[in-house]
C-alpha cells in the first residue's frame, strides 16, 4: 500500500477521498446496503445531489468524540499499538482507505461505536448480523490496500458493562479479486466518465399511488401540452431571429465604413468586443502542475435544477431545465455572435461523508 500523508476529518482528507472509492463505499458500491443504492452514491459523487448533512447528528458526533477512546481500549486489550493513517491501493491508486487503525503488522482494524441497539444485535446474531455483513466488506477492502491477510471488526459501544464484539475477519481473496476490486474500480469509472448506472426502480424512483397518481396524471398531461406549445413558440422565434439578421446584415452593408447610424427610429452601431479569457487554458499555461481539488475550494454554491424528459417526444427534443432558484438574468440584443457562448461549468462532487450505520466507521 502507499501511505499518504493526510490528517483524517480535514478539507485536503475530504477531497482526497472524494476523488477515489473508499471502503465505507463498497457495500453500497456491491448493492448489500440497505442504506443507499449504487445509483444514489453515484449521484452523490458526480453532484447531483448532497449526502444528508450530518453535522448536527447526535450519533455522529459521539461517534467522533468516543473514536479515541475505542481505539485506546483496543490497544489495552491487545497489549498493541493502532496507528490511523491514510492509504491506496499500490495498483489502483482510486481504492482509498483512511483505517482507524493498523496494528505493528499493519493488521486493519475497524472500529464502531454503535448505539445499544446495534450491539445487541451484533451480540445476538454474530456474523449474521446485518452490521457484521456490512462491515465485513468495508474490512475486505481495508485488508486489499493494506495487503493484509486478517484484520479486525470491533464493536465498542464504550459505555460501562457493555464489552467490545471483537471479530477476526480472514482475508477472502477470491472476493477480493473477482468480485471487490473489479466492481469498485468499474464504480469510479463510472463517475468519472459521468455514466449513469441503473437506478433501483423501488428505492431511486419515485412510483405515485392513490390520489398522487392521478395528479402526477394531471400535472404531465400540463407539461406536455405546454412542451408543445413552447416547441412551436420556439420555431417562430427562431424565424424571426433570422428575419432579423438579414435585416441587420442588409443595413450594415448600406453603411459601408461608417461605424454609426441613426435613421427611421433605428440606431446601428458597429463596435468590437474585447475577447473573453479561456481560463482554463491560462491556468494550464501558468500553473501546469496544479491540484484540482484547490479549483474545488473557490467553485461557487451549486443550485438545484430539474431536467424533465418526455419519453415519446419527437426526435430532436431537448429535455427541459428548470432551475428552482431565479438564475442571473442575461441581456439581450440583435447582434449575432460569431460563436456560441461557453457552458456553465458543471457542478463538481461534494465531499461530505456520508453513514449507514454507525457513524465512527466513516472515517
Amino acid at each position: 500500500m502507499k501511505i499518504v500523508n493526510l490528517s483524517q476529518r480535514t478539507p485536503d482528507w475530504l477531497a482526497w477521498r472524494a476523488q477515489g472509492v473508499t471502503a465505507s463505499e463498497a457495500a453500497v458500491i456491491l448493492g448489500r446496503s440497505p442504506y443507499r443504492t449504487p445509483w444514489r452514491l453515484w449521484a452523490e459523487k458526480t453532484g447531483l445531489c448532497l449526502p444528508d448533512d450530518l453535522s448536527n447528528n447526535p450519533f455522529v458526533q459521539r461517534g467522533i468524540a468516543l473514536e479515541d477512546t475505542a481505539r485506546q481500549g483496543f490497544e489495552e486489550r491487545h497489549d498493541t499499538l493502532l496507528l490511523p493513517v491514510c492509504a491506496e491501493h499500490t495498483d489502483h491508486p482510486a481504492l482509498r482507505c483512511s483505517f482507524d487503525g493498523l496494528t505493528e503488522r499493519d493488521e486493519p482494524v475497524e472500529l464502531k461505536v454503535p448505539a445499544q441497539k446495534t450491539w445487541d444485535a451484533v451480540a445476538r446474531g454474530g456474523e449474521a448480523s446485518l452490521a457484521y455483513g456490512l462491515y465485513w466488506v468495508q474490512v475486505q477492502f481495508q485488508l486489499a490496500v493494506a495487503e493484509a491477510a486478517r484484520g479486525w471488526l470491533v464493536f465498542d459501544p464504550v459505555r460501562s458493562n457493555a464489552r467490545a464484539l471483537e471479530f477476526v475477519i480472514e482475508r477472502d481473496t477470491a472476493f477480493i479479486e473477482q468480485t471487490l476490486i473489479p466492481a469498485c474500480l468499474a464504480f469510479h469509472e463510472a463517475v468519472r466518465k459521468r455514466q449513469e448506472p441503473t437506478p433501483d426502480p423501488q428505492r431511486d424512483c419515485f412510483i405515485p399511488t392513490g390520489d398522487e397518481q392521478l395528479q402526477w396524471e394531471r400535472l404531465a398531461a400540463q407539461y406536455r401540452a405546454a412542451e408543445r406549445r413552447a416547441k412551436v413558440l420556439k420555431a417562430e422565434l427562431k424565424g424571426l431571429k433570422a428575419e432579423m439578421t438579414e435585416a441587420q446584415r442588409g443595413l450594415v452593408g448600406l453603411m459601408g465604413d461608417f461605424l454609426l447610424a441613426d435613421q427611421a427610429d433605428l440606431r446601428v452601431l458597429r463596435y468590437r468586443q474585447q475577447g473573453s479569457v479561456d481560463y482554463a487554458a491560462a491556468l494550464e499555461a501558468l500553473v501546469p502542475d496544479l491540484d484540482p481539488a484547490v479549483l474545488e475550494t473557490h467553485r461557487r454554491p451549486a443550485s438545484a435544477r430539474v431536467r424533465v424528459t418526455l419519453k415519446h417526444a419527437d426526435e430532436g427534443t431537448e429535455p427541459a431545465v428548470a432551475p428552482t432558484e431565479k438564475p442571473r438574468r442575461r441581456r439581450w440584443t440583435s447582434s449575432v455572435p460569431t460563436s456560441e457562448p461557453a457552458a456553465d461549468p458543471v457542478d463538481g462532487p461534494t465531499t461530505e461523508p456520508h453513514p449507514e450505520h454507525d457513524p465512527i466507521g466513516y472515517f
